[in-house]
């Protein structure tokens, strides 16, 4: 039985959701040249698609992405002739298709301007603002590059992605974005998250201002505000930094050796009351951040169940579930993780 998919509110500016997806079997086919091949394929299906990227990490054998999807009928609204070839220009690879296209519009549009040319026009536009379709044209597309490239035929990728729609809300998406930057490190690939290159993180302290943006985003932080880089950057490392402190290790006479915390940390600890702060959590509970089908307030998730309830086939009255995680209070998912996720 396939999972159930929670999209955003129809009605909604825009929904953010956290996008993960793993190649087939989990084999590592993801390498060097071929992660900046996928990082193209990400930018122009995101042009295309009217998605914006605050947030990606390309491993060996899967991706995380953090985007912000707008509100489909105003977006496709807003699109004009001239900015639907632009878009079709992206991922279009002959020139004769994109000509014919361009001759098929001004055509309908002088003989059925209320019906054929309307009709037509809308197949693109279905494609756009579109979460399921936005992930499934980047998988087909780097697909097909792949299996050219390596002479392989087949799928590449496992069947279903997974989503986990995101309230919008600082909070939540700095905490994904956080999660997500991080994944180099826990995988032991580099100590230090700005060195690994295929990552939003690391792209923005190379440079890349889309990625800046995007990181500036998840802080909160308006691009153009009159905030400099340097401060937004100082600020988002002290929550990874946050994240992925090590525990000093001590040895237990007759023992293997297990986590401990050393002096200063064990200080600082107590000068804060114990309570950790929000950035600490991701490396506690991290099933979280992918295994959830929603996150966020209380009223969002209860919002987001009561939309979905039908297709989800439970019985329940409600569906947010505490995040039984230290720093975490007020957080809700839309399941409860120690059970099975729901089914369609």
């Amino acid at each position: 039985m396939r999972s159930v998919r929670i999209l955003g509110e129809p009605g909604a500016a825009a929904n953010y959701y956290h996008v993960m997806s793993r190649i087939l079997e989990g084999r590592f086919l993801l390498e060097g040249p071929v992660k900046e091949k996928f990082r193209e394929f990400l930018e122009i299906q995101c042009g295309f698609a009217g998605v914006e990227l605050l947030c990606f990490c390309i491993m060996s054998n899967h991706v995380h992405l953090l985007i912000e999807v707008p509100n489909a009928e105003e977006h496709r609204a807003a699109i004009d002739d001239a900015e639907l070839l632009r878009r079709l220009a992206l991922v279009t690879t002959s020139e004769e298709q994109l000509i014919g296209v361009r001759q098929m519009l001004a055509r309908l549009k002088e003989q059925s301007p209320e019906k054929g040319y309307l009709e037509y026009r809308q197949r693109f536009l279905n494609r756009m603002a579109d979460l399921s379709m936005f992930v499934k044209e980047l998988k087909q597309r780097f697909t097909q590059w792949y299996n050219k490239k390596v002479q392989r035929k087949g799928p590449l990728w496992e069947d279903r992605f997974k989503s986990v729609l995101l309230e919008n809300d600082e909070t939540v998406l700095l905490t994904m974005a956080t999660y997500i930057d991080l994944n180099p490190v826990r995988a032991g690939i580099v100590k230090d998250p700005k060195d690994y290159r295929w990552s939003s993180y690391g792209e923005a302290v190379a440079g890349n201002k889309a990625r800046r943006r995007g990181l500036m985003r998840v802080l909160g932080i308006e691009h153009g505000s009159g905030h400099q880089w340097r401060s937004c950057q100082a600020q988002y490392r002290r929550y990874l930094y946050g994240v992925g402190e090590e525990q000093a290790a001590v040895t237990e006479e007759g023992g293997k050796r297990r986590a401990g915390m050393p002096g200063e940390a064990v200080a600082k600890v107590e000068r804060q009351g114990g309570q950790l702060n929000v950035a600490q959590v991701v490396r506690v509970r991290v099933r979280y951040f992918s295994d959830s089908l929603a996150l966020g307030s209380e009223a969002f998730v209860e919002e987001v169940f009561a939309r979905h309830r039908e297709q989800m086939q439970v019985k329940r009255e409600r569906g947010a579930r505490s995040v039984k995680t230290a720093g975490m209070a007020g957080w809700r998912g839309l399941v409860d993780l120690r059970n099975r996720r729901p089914v369609a």
